[in-house]
């Protein structure tokens, strides 16, 4: 049985599963080139045997037909008795036993030369070359013989030619004999054991061939169904899961596809995870839509309430100037009266003081109202915040009403801006005040001063009364204000919107509720832009 340990260790990863079927792939084509090998090492046996056929093995068919021709040159046509006839066959007869002794020769080095092993082999052999000798001396014979083919010529009657042809015939049958009864290792007996080795080879070969591809195709298949169970299954639901996200279902989410912990599983839990960045980053990105619209539109009311604003105080700022002057002018002409000291006298001068005194309070409001509506940019420069805000913050210090309230700052680093110094002091200047406004004796207002790549962050926090949501939406709106004492006039943090926005960054308040303290954000782009600075 195999191991589950083992087993879940060999597909625990990716790159083992890829081993895995890869090492199966690689032990089929061993197999298969094992078999060609096999087929070829054969083949080359098979070459050789054929080889050695021809060249090597001993050929008793040869030899015998070199003996026959020792015959056939006897018992030729040509008369003895012509001169010159008996020396003639002679010489033929003495060249066919030198040939037959040559062929002799080469028969028994051939046979001395097999690959014999067996005790078999070697004693056949043995009385093989015994026989040879045999032959041998069956050739020395004829040899002797052929020297006498002159002087049985010389007889007219031919009968020595004829006995001594008897002679040669039976030594020559006798030496046929002799080849006969040698061991099988003629041509023909080597080349029938040759094809029946080869035969059974081949079908060995065949067999081998026919195993190695079924075990190929069915481990092809195998290796292919898991290869699609492992790898391609869970690439095709990764993917679909990535199209449906990056189609806009963004809550949508991967579930778990492999039971084990390997790549798919880090993949899946990327993907997810992804998935929630983008989720989350929608929803900044609506909160920001939101924001950008709520700030559009606060800036549209602002620039209606600006030309309003500009309208109303060009037309207010004539009578009040007017009614100022005529109850400064009444006041001096009820001073010089005899009953000025009167009790009716002094009532009258208190109510006009009241009038002159509240015209002109109304006047700085319209004047207010009028630096509200201009946008006036200002002269934009490269300026040192943290001094500028320290200089701010050194000037609250001094003020006798705000001496209970704590104020902290502190950066010993040089941030600059390109900014209207001046509309900046003025920025920092409403915020603070309205920090210590906004807290009661022992308060803290605390003020950050943040770099960034391409802005500036100034953070201004107190520990005040805070404000609620409602109080947030509505805090940047004309003439809003909160103060119990009814004296603010609701335009300063307008005035700050109009001036963060002109320098190209927003103001961005934060509370998590009354009594929770309040922050405001300004984030101050380093650079003014072209519009702006031109």
């Amino acid at each position: 049985m195999v191991d589950p340990e083992a087993h879940v260790f060999l597909i625990r990863s990716i790159r083992r599963r890829l081993i895995l079927l890869f090492s199966v792939a690689l032990v089929l084509i061993l197999l298969l080139g094992a078999a060609g090998l096999q087929g070829l090492l054969w083949h080359l046996e098979a070459v050789n045997d054929l080889d050695f056929l021809l060249h090597a093995s001993p050929d008793q068919d040869r030899l015998s037909r070199a003996v026959s021709r020792i015959g056939e040159s006897l018992h030729t046509r040509l008369d003895p008795r012509k001169p010159g006839a008996s020396a003639e066959l002679s010489k033929s007869c003495e060249g066919c036993i030198l040939k037959a002794q040559e062929e002799l020769f080469e028969f028994r080095r051939r046979i001395e030369h097999l690959p014999f092993q067996s005790e078999n082999d070697l004693r056949q052999r043995a009385m093989a070359l015994g026989r040879l000798d045999a032959v041998y001396g069956e050739l020395y014979q004829l040899r002797q013989l052929n020297a006498q083919i002159p002087g049985a010529a010389a007889d007219p009657e031919l009968s020595s030619f004829r006995d001594l042809q008897h002679r040669c015939g039976l030594a020559i049958a006798q030496i046929q004999r002799t080849l006969d009864t040698l061991p099988a290792w003629q041509t023909r007996h080597w080349l029938q054991q040759s094809q029946k080795r080869e035969h059974d080879r081949s079908a060995t070969l065949l067999q081998i061939v026919s195993w190695s591809t079924t075990v190929g195709i069915v481990a092809f298949a195998t290796t292919l169904t898991f290869a699609l169970r492992w790898i391609s299954g869970p690439l095709r639901e990764i993917a679909r899961g990535c199209t449906r996200i990056a189609n806009g279902d963004t809550s949508y989410r991967l579930s778990q596809i492999s039971k084990v912990q390997d790549e798919f599983a880090d993949v899946v839990a990327g993907v997810n995870c992804m998935a929630d960045r983008f989720q989350q980053s929608e929803e900044d990105l609506q909160q920001k839509v939101r924001e950008r619209s709520d700030q559009l539109l606060r800036s549209q009311r602002l620039a209606n309430v600006g030309f309003l604003a500009a309208g109303v105080a060009h037309e207010i700022n004539n009578p009040l100037s007017a009614i100022s002057m005529a109850a400064e002018a009444v006041e001096m002409r009820l001073c010089q009266r005899d009953d000025a000291d009167s009790t009716d006298a002094r009532e009258i001068l208190r109510r006009v003081a009241m009038i002159r005194r509240e015209s002109l309070r109304c006047g700085e409001i319209t004047a207010r109202l009028l630096d509200f509506s201009r946008a006036d940019r200002g002269q934009r420069s490269t300026v040192d915040l943290a001094q500028l805000i320290r200089e701010v913050l050194d000037m609250v210090r001094h003020l006798g009403k705000f001496s209970d309230r704590t104020i902290e700052f502190e950066c010993e680093r040089i941030i600059t801006a390109e900014v209207s110094e001046a509309q900046i002091r003025q920025v920092i200047l409403n915020l603070v005040a309205n920090g210590l406004q906004a807290t009661q004796p022992g308060g803290l207002v605390r003020v950050r001063l943040q770099e960034q790549v391409d802005t500036v962050i100034v953070a201004v926090e107190d520990n005040g009364c805070g404000m609620d949501a409602e109080t947030q939406q509505q805090v940047f709106d004309p003439f809003f204000s909160n103060q119990q004492s009814g004296r603010g006039t609701g335009l300063g943090l307008s005035i700050i919107h109009r001036i963060v926005e002109d320098h190209g960054g927003t103001v961005t308040p934060f509370s998590a509720g009354t009594g929770q303290g309040s922050t405001f954000h300004v984030r101050l782009p380093r650079r003014a832009r072209r519009s702006s600075a031109a």
